[in-house]
């Protein structure tokens, strides 16, 4: 069982490791590039709008043809583009390559919940889901140090061709696991079908609510994963190797309580953790504004605040997950696609503002951050907070 969640995560862990790993290079590609911070920027944001349009399609596919094809014709997608990114000479050239690199790591992201569901429920799969983040935990922890340490004697460049290497080797650990989509339960794949899914999943309050909650917090993440680079390197001057242990570190909090999340699940209903998550996220995404609004932006001040905001992720990914696939076990890859699709989509919301908004200072990261906080807490208590919400919640953790 542990193999299983284990090679899931390294399979979802491609996404992130393109992510984490670029970011300590970013001011630089940009100075190589010609490009401006925004258009630097843009370069996650259509990594998460390929994460996110990839979602529709893996889920349902997976459905039908099982979970293996899909996740390895995606990571062929995610090496080629990697490749592609590489050889980037202009702007252009590398936005359209991130697009394409997150439209093929989007496959082992859509489907690995789902796959997990194929097996398990409850508890067995929140833990499951666990070691998974744990796996994906790394990526945050050890990309951001080795981008760092890559940049200072070869060429950002190799990032990318690390990514490539990276998506062939976890295509092959495919074999240590089997197919979990039985031949007796695939569905056909029809749009309408796939549609009329999509509406039930959102008149589903218990889903919705919990893939809501998700999707904002990815929000506030994504805003800081694509600006915290120019906070901290051009704006405090941070050494790249200190932010990146400034971006592990984080990290840790994120990856610790998401390993707790199942335990306390034994303890308290899903609802109490993603609303009390929900609520830690948002009192420092607000102290963060505070911060910045009166030019307080130094490591020292943000770093705090930062480790609680981001270790609240690790305190509902789970809970809110399990939750909302719960009651649709027979249409869990299409169910886990929907997920995704909002949750990557949202990514991109959180990515384009703040690129949008650049103007230089830490404002923009510490605004979208903070409004996406308080929108989640709102949709936490209005999902959770009733008795319905608990019902909902609670059979979850049955």
């Amino acid at each position: 069982m542990a193999r299983f969640a284990l090679v899931l995560g390294a399979l979802s862990a491609a996404g992130p490791m393109a992510i984490d790993m670029y970011l300590p290079a970013l001011p630089m590609i940009a100075r190589d590039l010609h490009a401006t911070q925004g258009q630097a920027e843009w370069s996650m944001t259509t990594f998460f709008l390929g994460l996110m349009l990839g979602q529709p399609f893996y889920g349902p596919l997976s459905d039908r043809f099982g979970r293996q094809p899909p996740l390895l014709g995606g990571m062929m997608l995610f090496v080629l583009a990697s490749v592609a990114c590489s050889l980037a000479t202009t702007p252009s050239v590398l936005i359209v390559g991130r697009f394409l690199q997150g439209l093929g790591s989007g496959s082992a992201i859509a489907i690995s919940a789902a796959t997990i569901r194929d097996r398990y429920t409850g508890h067995e799969a929140a833990r499951l889901l666990a070691l998974r983040v744990m796996v994906l935990g790394l990526s945050p922890i050890l990309s951001p140090v080795l981008g760092s340490a890559l940049i200072t004697v070869v060429s950002w460049r190799f990032i990318f061709w690390f990514a490539a290497a990276y998506g062939l080797l976890a295509s092959g650990l495919l074999a240590l696991i089997p197919e979990t989509r039985d031949p007796v339960h695939r569905t056909v794949t029809h749009v309408s079908k796939v549609l009329g899914i999509y509406g039930r999943l959102i008149r589903d309050r218990t889903f919705i609510g919990a893939v809501a909650v998700i999707a904002f917090m990815q929000l506030a993440f994504s805003a800081y994963i694509a600006d915290s680079s120019f906070v901290f390197i051009k704006i405090d001057h941070t050494p790249p190797s200190l932010y990146g242990a400034i971006y592990a570190s984080n990290a840790i909090g994120f990856i610790s309580l998401a390993q707790f999340a199942p335990n306390l699940m034994r303890r308290f209903q899903a609802r109490r953790l993603i609303m009390a998550g929900s609520a830690l996220q948002a009192v420092n995404a607000v102290i963060l504004f505070a911060c910045a609004a009166t030019g307080h932006v130094g490591v020292a001040v943000l770093i705090g605040p930062l480790f609680l905001f981001l270790a609240s992720f690790g305190l509902v990914g789970g809970p809110a997950t399990v939750t909302a696939l719960h009651n649709h076990g027979p249409v869990a890859g299409t169910a886990s696609s929907l997920l995704s699709l909002l949750q990557w989509g949202s990514a991109a919301v959180g990515s384009g503002l703040v690129a949008l908004m650049a103007n230089g200072t830490a404002l923009p990261m510490t605004t979208v951050m903070m409004w996406a906080a308080l929108f989640g807490l709102v949709v936490a208590v209005g999902a959770f907070g009733g008795l319905a919400g608990a019902r909902g919640a609670a059979a979850a953790a049955d």
